[in-house]
């Protein structure tokens, strides 16, 4: 298989960059690197499973970090769909209510193979971000999204892997219908399924939802 090269070494074009403890996904070392973004295919394996990876997300300790990161993406020729600004206060109506405890920076980065790099960073020291971050470390991967066509079909496949589903049924929005599933050690995985024209990682009752499952973890 044609190796690629990136400023740490060579990888396969279909390699994972995640590995898998204790039930957790984490990334490889020097694997959540910009030029890898660049040149990944978002094919890959994940819990024994052949995936195409709609969307990821990298966290980062504070938002100049992730500001730096977004730069780095843009000159891979990444183009920014969403953000940056804060969760919910700059992405959603302002009747929406979620706890600050839960607010986020956010940044989304769409590369040229059609994957997004999602950007997170805490709002404030101390809050869910942060503690997540303080518990797992920066290698550790918040949630992974799946392409699929049936998500019904491929909760069951996902259910026998040890994944309960978050919410009854999927959440669905415009032009894109979610649904979040998590196993016993906490790792979340996502389903999705999108229209083509639709870049959106989410609407706001879904990652609120998906927000709010955090504090049961």
């Amino acid at each position: 298989m044609k190796q690629l090269e990136t400023s740490k070494g060579k990888f396969s074009p279909g390699e994972s960059p995640f590995s898998e403890k204790l039930g957790l996904l984490e990334f490889k070392p020097d694997y959540a690197t910009p030029d890898f973004f660049a040149r990944w295919s978002f094919h890959t394996k994940i819990y024994g499973e052949a995936v195409e990876v709609d969307h990821l997300v990298v966290s980062f300790l504070d938002f100049t970090s992730l500001e730096n990161y977004a730069a780095a993406l843009a000159k891979f020729q990444g183009r920014v769909v969403e953000g940056p600004g804060i969760f919910p206060l700059e992405f959603c109506p302002q009747n929406y209510s979620l706890t600050a405890d839960l607010w986020i920076h956010l940044e989304t980065i769409l590369m040229p193979s059609g994957g997004l790099v999602v950007l997170q960073a805490p709002h404030a020291e101390g809050d869910r971000t942060h503690r997540f971050i303080q518990e797992r470390g920066l290698a550790a991967v918040h949630h992974v999204a799946i392409k699929v066509d049936d998500l019904q079909t491929a909760a069951l496949n996902w259910q026998e892997k040890g994944f309960i589903p978050l919410s009854l049924e999927p959440v669905v929005g415009d032009s894109l219908t979610q649904w979040f599933l998590r196993n016993s050690a906490g790792q979340i995985i996502e389903l999705i399924n999108r229209s083509p024209e639709n870049q959106a990682t989410f609407f706001c009752q879904n990652i609120g939802g998906l927000r709010m499952s955090e504090i049961k973890v």
